[in-house]
């Protein structure tokens, strides 16, 4: 019997596999957008929000650090549309954000993690995403409340606050007393953590005037030092320097009531050495906010275990946040007021191009033959500089020349030396950032190593009984030429590569064939390529990969596409424009196929949306409504794309989501709106826990003859108000509205008026009006006035 039945659980998952591949119906991979709170500190457990685009309820998470755990407690939301306000003339021509679909999901952080930047990915039945990252902290963190309406009060310092610039012209505010006068550090991170944030930040005294700024446009992040006296209030805004905002607008601010360092001179040390090192900084010799040095002796660990070490600074004005120390494994000589230094092979040195555009040099001597791995260290060590190397024979003729190796704006040279005699390493800077003393760089010098590394891509998507490819690259050092073995770790079930893989000797590619048997499961799983190579009978050099995430997946057994096939229709704002999609199904699968928003939309920018709508087995054409609010630009085309998701089971009985994209876009014109309300007073002075009346004014057209309801929007809840049906025939009514009585002497807030009235008895169409409340605390204020 156990026989039987492997032999038609083969049988079934191979007619699955035809049933797919009959007709090859694009797929649409999912993406990463972001993790909200973006981290937490280490020996944590903290309920995040991942923002996706176009997840499916079968998502699966992939952390790159095996200690931390990262688990989706809850499947994604709905599609979430942008939140007005909205860009209009030539802002809106630009190309849009991504719209997510957001899923809970727990973050636990082992106490052993120590701080920094951590990998994640995602997977789903229709292929893995690119990685995204978030920070493991250390300390208090605080996580921005988005619903308040003023300054963010944070009650002790120091502080990492988790914030996110959700709309367009956002300011996001926060509020801390001095405890002590002295330096005070804020520093922002968004772009490491791959958020598309360029961040302003202000800083504010009491009186309201701006004491320091800093903004963030070459996407580098930012920080700032401000002077601080006891017992007085600051205020610090956080804000994108193009007023842009989107929920992946993600950021983690820290806030201390210290100076802070910058740069160390020399910026590593030989191991179990203890040495002289300037440090470089604000307040951190004088408690002002200005940058200047101090001097320490610190002893370096002897450890082999690590490259790196957290060192701090202790100050008269506090102790500086953690600053990272390098550990070398010869000594660190200093750059001198010499033309010309001396380095050798082995050899580094820390410098300091603290001249505008100045150029430093080195003079090394080489033996015919020599191999010299050359490094400029800038981005590494936290150096603002994008360094440039090159190497010039005596009589300066450039020889060769790096600026960026791969993934860093950091330099990386091989060089093998032509013939005997000296030759003169340059090390100069791109980024405009040089005359100032913290404009520091590592120049390290090293023979080349018999060595390789892999290039391998962050995701293979692989469709259920069919090969792929993988195009494996390898970098070797100069004269390492051996052949070098391979193998796969972590392939999931079914997943398979030839045995003995090999990369001839002197070659730096292979193609390696990945065979997905046809009844494998839909699954993701991280992979390692390993690398060994025989330089003599004793010695080996073995190399791992970086992560790839390979997903196998299961092609969709339907397609669906616009009627008008990229059409465009005109139709008025603030109406549902009900868009024909067709569907075409395989034979046999009659799952509901789900019609959602995709992600990408070509022109969405001002609140354009439609809903979740399920189509049954036996429909092959559908009304979709589109929702075109009235605000929107007349003199422009908009464009919606919808995915169809559905159920699926993979060979192995397992339920998963296939998601495919519409093939044409469905597209529309917007003219007049046919509904428009009015506040014919728009601005109004209350006592709270009193009832008033807004006086609106209603036009309509003659299309137009259901009742209408008219109704308040509020977010704050600080308003109630019975909903009013209005006849076609009345043009003129009063809406009573109730201020629930509160706590501030004053509030003021906006209150939205919605009218709405059903078109041909099912399709909204909406009109809306914003008036402004003040409301007051009669009590308060009497008080007050005592």
């Amino acid at each position: 019997m156990q026989v039987l039945f492997c032999v038609q659980k083969l049988i079934a998952a191979s007619l699955l596999v035809l049933l797919m591949t009959a007709r090859v119906h694009a797929q649409t991979p999912p993406a990463i957008g972001y993790m909200y709170p973006p981290g937490g500190p280490s020996g944590t457990t903290t309920e995040v929000v991942l923002g996706g685009y176009d997840w499916t309820p079968d998502m699966e998470v992939f952390v790159h650090d095996h200690r931390i755990k990262l688990e989706i407690i809850a499947p994604a939301g709905p599609v979430i549309v942008p939140e007005p306000p909205y860009w209009f003339g030539k802002k809106s021509r630009r190309a849009p954000f991504l719209l997510p679909r957001e899923a809970r999901a727990r973050l636990t952080i082992p106490a052993d993690v120590p701080p920094g930047v951590v990998r994640w990915q995602a997977a789903n039945a229709n292929g893995a995403t690119a990685t995204g990252q978030f920070m493991v902290g250390s300390g208090d963190e605080e996580i921005e409340d988005a619903d308040r309406s003023t300054a963010q009060t944070l009650a002790k310092l120091p502080v990492t606050v988790s914030g996110q610039i959700r709309k367009v012209e956002e300011v996001d505010c926060y509020q801390f007393i001095a405890t002590k006068s002295g330096p005070v550090s804020c520093s922002l991170v968004a772009q490491g953590l791959g958020s598309p944030l360029n961040a302003a930040m202000e800083v504010f005294d009491s009186s309201g005037t701006k004491i320091s700024s800093t903004f963030d446009t070459a996407g580098n992040d930012t920080a700032v030092t401000f002077l601080a006296q006891k017992d007085q209030s600051f205020t610090i805004k956080i804000y994108d320097i193009d007023f842009r905002g989107n929920r992946s607008f993600v950021y983690r601010m820290h806030l201390s009531e210290t100076p802070r360092v910058v740069a160390a001179i020399p910026s590593a040390g030989q191991r179990g050495t203890t040495q002289e090192v300037e440090f470089i900084g604000y307040g951190i010799a004088s408690g002002e906010a200005n940058l200047e040095s101090v001097t320490r002796q610190v002893s370096f660990p002897a450890t082999d275990s690590q490259s790196s070490f957290s060192y701090q600074l202790e100050t008269p004005y506090g102790t500086a946040s953690d600053f990272t120390l390098f550990l070398s494994e010869f000594p660190e000589s200093i750059e001198t007021a010499e033309a010309v230094q001396k380095i050798s092979s082995p050899g580094s040195a820390t410098g300091v191009l603290d001249k505008k555009f100045e150029e430093d040099e080195y003079q090394i001597s080489g033996g015919k033959g020599d191999t010299w791995t050359i490094r400029a260290i800038a981005q590494e060590i936290g150096s603002p500089l994008d360094v440039a190397l090159s190497v010039a024979d005596k009589d300066g003729k450039e020889l060769a020349r790096n600026d960026d190796a791969l993934n860093t704006t950091d330099a990386l040279l091989h060089f093998t030396v032509p013939a005997d005699g000296d030759y003169q390493i340059r090390v100069a800077d791109f980024s405009g950032q040089s005359g100032r003393r913290d404009a520091v760089y590592r120049l390290l010098v090293q023979p080349t190593q018999p060595g390789f590394s892999f290039i391998v891509p962050e995701r293979i998507n692989a469709s259920l009984g069919e090969k792929t490819k993988l195009a494996l690259k390898v970098i070797r050092n100069p004269g390492f030429k051996q052949p070098i073995s391979v193998s796969f770790s972590n392939l999931a079930d079914g997943v398979t590569v030839p045995k003995d893989l090999e990369i001839p000797a002197g070659k730096s590619a292979l193609s390696v064939e990945i065979d997905i048997a046809a009844d494998a499961a839909v699954t993701g799983r991280l992979v390692t390529i390993n690398g060994l190579a025989m330089l003599n009978d004793k010695e080996t050099v073995q190399q791992a990969s970086s992560p790839i995430l390979i997903a196998t997946t299961i092609k969709p057994p339907y397609s669906i596409d616009a009627e008008g096939k990229d059409d465009v229709t005109k139709w008025p704002r603030g109406t549902t424009f009900p868009a024909p999609v067709l569907i075409e199904r395989e034979p046999g699968f009659d799952e509901v196929i789900r019609l959602e928003m995709a992600a990408k939309q070509g022109r969405h920018r001002q609140g354009i949306r439609g809903p979740e709508l399920d189509v049954p087995a036996g429909i092959e054409r559908i009304l979709y409504p589109v929702y075109l609010p009235e605000w929107l630009e007349t003199t422009r085309t908009s464009r919606m794309v919808v995915n169809g998701v559905a159920k699926v089971r993979d060979p192995q009985g397992n339920i998963r989501y296939s998601l495919t994209r519409q093939k044409t876009r469905m597209g529309f014109l917007p003219t007049g709106a046919l509904l428009k309300v009015s506040a014919d007073q728009e601005e109004f002075e209350v006592a709270s826990g009193e009832t008033f009346s807004v006086p609106i004014t209603i036009r309509r057209s003659q299309q137009l003859q259901e009742p209408i309801l008219v109704e308040i929007v509020s977010k704050d809840n600080n308003f109630s108000a019975q909903p009013l049906t209005v006849s076609s025939k009345e043009q003129h009514v009063q809406l009573p509205v109730l201020i629930k009585s509160h706590n501030a002497a004053y509030h003021e807030s906006d209150l939205t008026i919605r009218t709405t009235v059903m078109q041909s008895g099912k399709y909204p169409v909406i009109s809306e009006t914003t008036v402004i409340i003040t409301s007051t605390n009669v009590a308060l204020t009497d008080d007050r006035g005592k």
